[in-house]
């Protein structure tokens, strides 16, 4: 009796040797999985490095994106990876993210065993529709126009200012679409909160665009729509200086970039550019982020109230555009935006000059050209042409002054230059 009972003894033990070593399986399992959870993460991390996401020294996201085929992410899917964003992975079901949170918790919003970044912006549905709505509302209206322009061109029997028009029209047909079809590619690839600045900046062109055309053909009404036109471009300079610095993240998160840049480059202060060399250098610290921050903010301020202020003023024959002279404003207003714009542009080419390396993956250097070059270009261009006009280098045309021949041919560069930038 003793025999079976020793077997059985014997066969229990076994069992729970067997219990044992598959829980030490299931475990060493579960440790596997977990290092391969880890390992994917930062195979991640390099992926996003190669594409142009700069992350941090400890680990964690930092200021980066990942931009489409232009750098802005027109035409394509855009991303960015700023502030306090996180980089979450799904790997596996089960598997915990980096995030600390399961894959179950966010696992509608990414696709089935895939590698997906989610930046913390959700698409609107709302915006997709009323966007695509507004886009085929747009080329009806573009082909409406086009009817309309080669009506007024064969009616008018194809005289100067008709022609001008036309010709403007023709640059205005070209640069909205291009411009349009942008903003709608952001609209519905939406991921980062960065490119509210880009659907911005790009509406430069259709307003710009579309304003100067009609200042060609509607001459008494050209000072309202010139002024609409002088007020956004301070906002897309505005919306300009909030990309980067928004790029860069929260306050906290930028003081602690240029105390990193002190220790890099040794420099407690910031290398004041040229022309303004001479000035008292700037702290690497708060004092830098305010007095950008101001140098921007002034031009904003001083552009929107001179325009509102010419306007008043020309009713009551009181601006004198082109004309230099004492008892009339222009000459003081183009003394105050000139220096206003100069010192705005100077700071912004100073913020790009410290943050350069951090602001490598958006590309700001020729999105800040083509803004300087419709803000500054655009500006002394027309100034140029003006002072042409009160000379007597350009002569009227039928019923119009040379002022408002000059005006014309300013507006019609805009419209051709618009076309180069779209």
């Amino acid at each position: 009796m003793t025999q079976p009972s020793d077997a059985a003894a014997h066969d229990s033990a076994a069992a729970s040797v067997g219990r044992n070593d598959a829980a030490e399986q299931s475990t060493s399992a579960a440790h596997v999985s977990r290092e391969e959870a880890k390992r994917k993460v930062i195979e991640m991390k390099e992926l996003l490095q190669q594409h142009g996401s700069a992350l941090g020294g400890d680990g964690s996201s930092s200021p980066g994106a990942m931009t489409g085929k232009d750098g802005n992410g027109a035409g394509g899917k855009t991303g960015a990876v700023g502030g306090t964003n996180e980089v979450r992975v799904e790997i596996e079901d089960g598997v915990e993210a980096e995030s600390g949170q399961r894959p179950s918790e966010f696992a509608s919003e990414m696709p089935d065993h895939l590698t997906t970044i989610v930046y913390g912006s959700q698409k609107d549905n709302f915006w997709i529709v009323t966007s695509s709505i507004m886009m085929c509302i747009a080329y009806v209206v573009i082909v409406m126009i086009a009817a309309i322009v080669c009506w007024q061109f064969i009616m008018f029997q194809y005289e100067k200012h008709v022609i001008a028009w036309v010709i403007g029209a023709v640059f205005v047909l070209v640069s909205v679409p291009l411009a349009l079809q942008d903003i709608h590619f952001h609209i519905i690839h939406y991921v980062s909160p960065l490119q509210r600045h880009y659907i911005r900046i790009l509406w430069m062109i259709p307003i710009y665009a579309v304003e100067s055309w009609l200042a060609l053909r509607f001459n008494k009404q050209k000072i309202y729509l010139e002024t609409m036109r002088e007020a956004y471009e301070a906002y897309v300079v505005y919306s300009f200086f909030k990309l980067m610095r928004d790029f860069l993240g929260d306050k906290p998160r930028a003081l602690l970039r240029l105390k990193q840049i002190q220790e890099k480059t040794g420099r407690k202060t910031a290398k004041m550019l040229f022309p303004c060399c001479c000035l008292r250098a700037w702290r690497l610290d708060a004092q830098f982020l305010t007095r950008n921050a101001l140098g921007v903010y002034q031009y904003v301020v001083i552009r929107v109230c001179s325009a509102v202020l010419a306007l008043i003023l020309e009713q009551f024959h009181l601006f004198g555009e082109g004309h230099y002279r004492s008892d009339q404003f222009y000459v003081y207003y183009v003394i105050l935006v000139n220096c206003s714009q100069c010192w705005a542009l100077w700071c912004l080419v100073l913020f790009y000059h410290v943050f350069a390396e951090d602001l490598k993956p958006i590309r700001p250097l020729p999105k800040f050209l083509v803004i300087k070059a419709v803000v500054f270009v655009s500006w002394w261009q027309g100034i140029i042409i003006m002072y042409m006009a009160s000379q007597h280098m350009i002569h009227p045309v039928l019923d119009y002054t040379g002022e408002d021949v000059a005006k014309g041919l300013q507006n019609l560069l805009i419209t051709a230059e618009m076309m180069i930038y779209g």
